[in-house]
């Protein structure tokens, strides 16, 4: 007998809750159930997240009331999971076993039935999860056949140990999933035909039996998958054609099901892996390809592949460390860890509901929840401001952490510039900026988008930079700087660069130093000619600000302002500086400020001499998951001061920025 297990997968409808669920409901959820129930001989398996168990429990409790009687009735079976749906190879031991036990619940309370088994968010897959699994009282779970290796798809229970715990392991085949364009009998015949193909060539002693065991396929549908299948009537037509031939092979079954008289298991080892479907555009950013290595795509892989997924995760880990050590109020720390858990929802990390790529609005999300959790633990009285140095984002080299009364940021040695920036209000990373790829954009940056990264031009560089064109990579702005002097107590960085002007080969030294305070940072730097030959370039410091409320489809700019000689002038910020008019404005000005009206911050840059100013605003465009169609992701706002500057063989000259994050205030009517 070949036992077919229909599952649906759950919802990944991140922070975002009832117009999504509901539509949902309403298409998906309400018909299947309706299905189900008028036809008991049909076996189902559902997934949720703890979002969609919470919306159902208060909002739809008649779908709670009929999901009871089928589990009772053993026509339907229910899986767990991570409560926020996380990716859990990437989380501390409490947080990942915290997330399972809480979706366990959860379903207990709803159908009277602690789940069995485990559906994991993007299939991302590590051999850490069977010790997490065992521990939470799972006995399987469900992968994607594609991280199962092709000797082990027998069409059986696989078993995997690690440390002297096992789980099963179940594999799902997409290869399998019914069209409504097929007929039933064809879909069983197809069942049929690849099973007895696979059976025959069992090499296990243990499955050379007078009576070839009973064998499961395992089926996950989407809910455009299962939408299809409902508006076609093909789960009508499947269930009758079953009943219609009961000498048939195939029945439909839930994996709990078939497990109580299964007792053969392969043994199997799995390494870490994830979902093909994502796998397949981790080889090129943005581009899909079928992965050239024998070995699987990890999530670890992703993460390089897309750095601003790792850079939300770095802060994911850096604020897990700190609720977990934290001692003071126990109330405090598991109000934090519930804002943390939410910030670890997986559509932030790797997927939208579309696919691969996680809008800015996701991200944006996860960091906000992750300051709140931050901000819950500073409220008991205890924090004090300190500017630490160790290895954040594991890239080998110690970053620059400073936990400051407003905001939260840190700064690289590679380029020396700030590549996060929160505000306690809540509002979001600042930071969270693309680079440009020369497939979507048309042209290619070759540097990481951030807050006071520096370059230095020629006078053909610059008016390039000007019109907002790459224009080499400035020099400094992707060169790894050194640690000259670091200071805990006085909150002070002094970082120094050597580098070679192009094409005239001289030789030019930066020293760049921080002055971390409570409402910004004052950045000194220092610009030494080390050639034998007078220097004339373009000195540039360019900050980076992501819209951290991205809406494609309602664009909001930041009001920009400028103060030139006591005149304050106001710009329009939706265009580049170049189809200004009046730009000639921008040539000497004392203050820059830089305000995010929806959120009610600013940002101010005053120099300590006058400088030129330019800007232009970067809206990116990326594919989306399913068509060629670019779609766009994220927006952020180009800020540059810049200095026309002469040297001297052996002299310097020194520029300083006062930078100051405030409040907007209201105007008076």
């Amino acid at each position: 007998m070949i036992y077919v297990c229909f599952s649906l997968k759950s919802v990944f409808a991140g922070l975002e809750l009832n117009d999504v669920l509901e539509k949902n409901y309403q298409n998906v959820y309400k018909p299947v159930i309706k299905f189900l129930y008028s036809h008991p001989d049909f076996s189902f398996t559902f997934s949720f997240s703890g979002n969609q168990i919470q919306f159902l429990k208060k909002k739809r409790t008649e779908f709670i009331t009929i999901l009871k009687q089928l589990v009772d009735r053993n026509q339907v079976e229910v899986l767990g999971g991570g409560y926020y749906d996380p990716v859990l190879p990437l989380l501390y031991t409490v947080d990942r076993n915290g997330q399972l036990d809480l979706l366990s619940s959860e379903v207990r309370q709803a159908i009277g039935k602690r789940p069995r088994g485990v559906s994991v968010f993007a299939d991302c897959w590590d051999s850490s999860l069977v010790n997490s699994l065992q521990t939470c009282g799972f006995e399987f779970v469900l992968l994607e056949s594609s991280l199962v290796p092709q000797t082990k798809r027998k069409y059986l229970p696989l078993i995997m140990t690690d440390r002297g715990k096992s789980i099963e392991i179940i594999p799902y085949y997409d290869n399998l999933k019914p069209s409504s364009e097929i007929q039933p009998e064809e879909f069983v015949e197809n069942i049929i035909h690849t099973v007895e193909k696979v059976s025959k060539k069992d090499l296990y002693p243990q499955l050379q039996t007078d009576k070839n065991p009973d064998r499961i396929v395992n089926i996950r549908l989407s809910n455009e998958d299962i939408l299809s299948l409902i508006e076609s009537s093909w789960l009508e037509k499947l269930d009758e054609y079953l009943r219609n031939n009961p000498d048939c092979k195939v029945t439909t079954s839930t994996t709990s099901n078939y497990r109580k008289n299964m007792q053969i298991k392969i043994p199997v080892y799995i390494p870490a892996g994830i979902n093909g479907s994502i796998s397949r555009w981790i080889a090129r950013p943005y581009t899909e390809m079928e992965p050239r290595q024998k070995y699987p795509m990890t999530v670890y892989d992703f993460m390089e592949t897309y750095p601003q997924c790792s850079s939300l995760n770095n802060r994911i880990m850096y604020i897990s460390m700190l609720v977990n050590q934290y001692k003071n109020d126990k109330m405090r720390k598991n109000s934090a860890r519930e804002k943390l858990w939410q910030a670890q929802n997986g559509v932030g990390l790797l997927c939208t509901m579309k696919g691969a790529f996680s809008n800015s609005k996701y991200r944006q999300q996860a960091y906000k929840k992750l300051m709140e959790a931050e901000k819950i633990l500073r409220e008991d009285g205890e924090f004090k401001e300190a500017v630490t140095s160790f290895d954040y984002n594991g890239d080998g080299l110690s970053e620059y952490v400073c936990r400051m009364q407003n905001y939260f940021s840190y700064i690289t040695l590679i380029s020396g510039a700030v590549q996060e920036l929160e505000i306690l209000k809540n509002t979001g990373n600042y930071a969270d900026n693309l680079s440009r790829v020369m497939e979507y954009d048309n042209c290619e940056d070759d540097y990481e988008r951030g807050l006071f990264v520096d370059h230095v031009f020629t006078s053909e560089q610059f008016e390039s930079y000007f019109k907002g064109e790459p224009a080499g990579n400035g020099i400094f702005s992707k060169i790894q700087y050194s640690e000259v002097k670091f200071s805990r107590n006085r909150h002070e960085i002094m970082l120094t660069a050597d580098a070679m002007l192009m094409p005239s080969k001289q030789k030019i030294n930066l020293r760049k130093k921080y002055i971390i305070n409570s409402t910004g940072m004052i950045v000194q730097y220092i610009l030494k000619n080390e050639s034998d030959k007078p220097l004339n370039l373009y000195f540039a410091v360019e900050a980076n600000f992501a819209h951290t409320d991205f809406e494609p489809e309602n664009v909001s700019y930041y009001n920009l302002e400028t103060l030139t000689d006591m005149e304050l002038c106001v710009f329009d910020d939706s265009k580049p500086i170049c189809e200004t008019e009046n730009n000639s404005k921008f040539n000497a000005v004392d203050l820059v400020r830089i305000s995010d009206v929806a959120n009610k911050i600013s940002f101010s840059f005053e120099p300590n001499e006058k400088c030129g100013y330019c800007f232009y605003p970067l809206v990116f465009k990326r594919p989306d998951f399913h068509s060629d169609e670019r779609v766009p992701v994220s927006m952020t706002f180009v800020s540059t001061l810049y200095w026309n500057i002469s040297l001297e063989p052996g002299m310097e000259t020194e520029k300083n920025i006062n930078f100051v994050i405030s409040s907007v205030r209201k105007k008076k009517s």
